[in-house]
């Protein structure tokens, strides 16, 4: 049961009786006071409602415990489990329990009382405290002891928060607390050791009912299972602290920032539910650190303020972190494009983090530091720049975030892997095509995109062409000589599941391959043709707010005159129609891709629609609409420069929540980064 171990202390006095028992003498038999008992009774009362046992109240007279016989029985032998469990503490799980106790407590903690929490004596708990003093302070909290008084700890919100999370993260590891929200009888072991891990504090059941608000207000996101883990850990303490009427802050400036972000709306809706499931009001200071969870679960970034970095910095602190691994290995690091772009978009949220104070978490730090202490030793030689930037000293969780990138470009230095060829496709060969290869790029190491074209362009003798093993389409295509998988354009489970079973018959290239570079005046043609691209773009983005529209047609229409004018409107919108017929393109929660191509234009072009109300369509709303053309007469350069936009949706989240919150200005510095990276990567391979 979710209880500390004075409400259980307080339950085990009235479970012994059959009478009214007073405040006072519950406060005389545990050492508080009587105002302290009364403060717990809530929380027994929302405890205690699951199980079918009613807490009755009477002035004058007291508590006492109402229920069916076989209820209140359950609850003894509940309760002497407990004990039990608590008499087996080994003293680094102890000292996990005190110092849980400690960032839990309301007021201050007599020694007699966690010594008898702990089934230990008084001199044992003061030199658990005094082992426990240098790790609170490198939480940035301080051990206050005060004789007569008792022992509390003094910090800040944010520090509280994530020295709780931290504590329980180091004495259970992610398969166990996976267990605890599992329903896997196999894993019982492991959920009983994650249970002791929240000793006192989490019921299993009602974490179990936190996790199953979290999994169904993310279902969209694609958030891993050690995120969701981590925020159910963080709410199901927090609804605890809310439980026992903890005062919960943020600062304003943070706060102000964070209802900027679509993840703002996604806390609100999980707050709402926890409300309602415990009868609980969720300030909105929680709503705030919930949205942090959320934004961390992705690797999102923050809008404008709040400690974002620009893009132009990233770049200079990712090849200052390229340069000094480079020396130091003595590998070509700083000529890999793939490291760069990868640790580009993990700084952006990475440095967000740091410099908000959020908890940062590898589950595979351990792994790190055992099996590869050189890639540790590399990344710390090489992030100083980072460092300069967040202001402090990285924490080793991150230090192992940055090792797993040099490691993997260090891997791919030595020498080339065996991959299996894929094509993908779409209707019309611009934007989903891109952001289904995008997602599937970063799901598959084994796979190697070789091109993405439209359906009608998908011919057996481009299949042949291009070697393909198998082709991931979002529409239905017509026989060819290869496997073809249907998927959507989110990869979802069952795509995977798809591409799995594929993918284990297929036999993977060993070869290396050389690309032949094109005779000097096409590529200088083809660079013609990509910089009028980009130019077009870059100058011709535009945006809409406040857009008021009912449906979906109105929205097709709206879009169309943004970005072609009155005259051929109507026309455009009808091809946009046309293309969602086939199938929606949602790009990202609340975002839908409006894309068709259009003779009504030579060059092509981009706009971003905000929706005043969101617009139901299908089972989501839409809040975001993003608009692109290409020409007819277009080539694929153009095409490959619109589909860089829908491929860094699904790479960076934090390019989709610019998209979605920032202004004119923000929207047209994103794209530069965009297109400055895919320029480069062509002359390369080009030149």
């Amino acid at each position: 049961m979710e209880l500390s171990e004075r409400a259980r202390s307080i339950l085990a006095i009235l479970g012994a009786g059959t009478n009214y028992v007073p405040a006072e003498k519950i406060a005389a038999e545990i050492g508080v006071s009587a105002r302290t008992v009364t403060r717990e009774m809530h929380g027994i009362e929302m405890s205690l409602m699951p199980y079918g046992i009613t807490l009755l109240r009477r002035t004058g007279a007291g508590f006492m415990l109402a229920g069916d016989a076989e209820d209140l029985s359950a609850l003894r032998h509940r309760l002497d489990a407990a004990a039990d469990a608590q008499c087996e503490l080994s003293p680094a799980l102890r000292r996990s329990v005190l110092t849980t106790r400690l960032l839990m407590a309301d007021e201050p903690l007599k020694l007699f009382t966690l010594a008898r929490l702990l089934n230990v004596t008084d001199s044992t708990v003061s030199h658990d405290l005094d082992r426990l003093q240098p790790w609170l302070a490198a939480q940035e909290i301080a051990l206050v002891r005060r004789p007569g008084l008792g022992v509390y700890v003094e910090g800040t919100e944010r520090a509280i928060r994530s020295a709780l999370v931290r504590n329980i993260h180091d004495h259970a590891d992610e398969a166990e607390l996976l267990a605890l929200i599992g329903d896997d009888e196999d894993r019982q072991g492991a959920a009983h050791a994650a249970e002791r891990a929240l000793l006192g504090l989490v019921d299993a059941a009602y974490v179990r009912r936190i996790d199953t608000v979290v999994a169904e207000e993310t279902a969209e996101r694609s958030i891993p299972d050690t995120a969701r883990v981590g925020l159910v850990v963080h709410l199901s303490l927090a609804v605890r602290r809310m439980q026992q009427s903890d005062a919960i802050a943020m600062d304003a400036g943070t706060l102000a920032e964070l209802r900027r972000t679509e993840d703002f709306n996604a806390g609100q809706r999980i707050a709402q539910r926890l409300g309602e499931a415990f009868s609980l009001t969720v300030p909105e200071a929680e709503i705030g650190y919930i949205t942090m969870h959320l934004l961390g679960a992705r690797s999102a970034a923050l809008p404008t303020g709040a400690g974002r970095v620009d893009n132009f910095r990233l770049v200079q602190i990712a090849q200052s972190i390229m340069r000094l691994a480079g020396e130091k290995s003595g590998a070509p690091l700083l000529r890999s494009r793939t490291l760069l772009t990868g640790l580009v978009n993990h700084l952006a949220p990475a440095l967000h983090r740091l410099k908000l104070g959020m908890d940062i978490r590898n589950p595979l730090l351990a792994q790190m530091e055992a099996e590869h202490p050189e890639l540790m030793s590399l990344a710390r030689h090489a992030v100083r720049a980072m460092e300069e930037e967040a202001g402090a000293p990285l924490p080793s969780d991150e230090i192992a975030y940055i090792a797993m990138h040099l490691g993997a470009a260090l891997t791919e230095a030595g020498g080339d892997r065996p991959t299996v060829r894929v094509l993908v496709a779409c209707p019309t060969g611009l934007g989903t095509s891109r952001l289904l290869a995008s997602r599937i790029r970063r799901a598959y190491e084994r796979i190697r995109v070789v091109g993405e074209l439209s359906s009608l362009a998908l011919t057996e003798q481009e299949v042949t062409r291009r070697g393909a093993d198998f082709v991931v389409s979002t529409v239905p295509l017509p026989p060819l000589p290869v496997p073809v998988i249907v998927a959507s354009a989110f990869l979802t489970a069952s795509d995977r599941a798809q591409i799995d079973a594929v993918l284990a018959v297929c036999a993977p290239h060993s070869e290396a391959e050389v690309q032949e570079k094109p005779p000097f005046a096409e590529a200088m043609a083809d660079i013609h043709r990509l910089s009028g691209a980009i130019h077009a773009l870059l100058t011709g983005v535009r945006l809409r707010e406040d857009v008021q529209v009912q449906s979906i047609e109105a929205l097709a229409e709206t879009g169309a005159h943004l970005l072609i004018g009155v005259e051929a409107a109507e026309e455009f919108a009808a091809a946009l129609l046309r293309r969602e017929q086939i199938a929606p393109t949602w790009v990202a929660p609340q975002m839908i891709l409006l894309h068709a191509q259009t003779e009504a234009t030579d060059v092509p072009r981009f706009g971003v629609l905000r929706l005043a109300q969101p617009l139901p369509y299908g089972y989501r709303d839409v809040c975001t609409a993003l608009v692109m053309c290409a020409a007819v007469e277009g080539g694929a350069v153009e095409k490959h420069v619109l589909g860089q936009i829908a491929a860094q949706i699904g790479e960076r989240p934090a390019f989709a929540d610019i998209l979605a919150h920032g202004d004119a200005e923000e929207i047209r510095r994103a794209l530069e980064y965009v297109f400055e990276e895919h320029f480069r990567e062509v002359l390369e391979r080009l030149l």
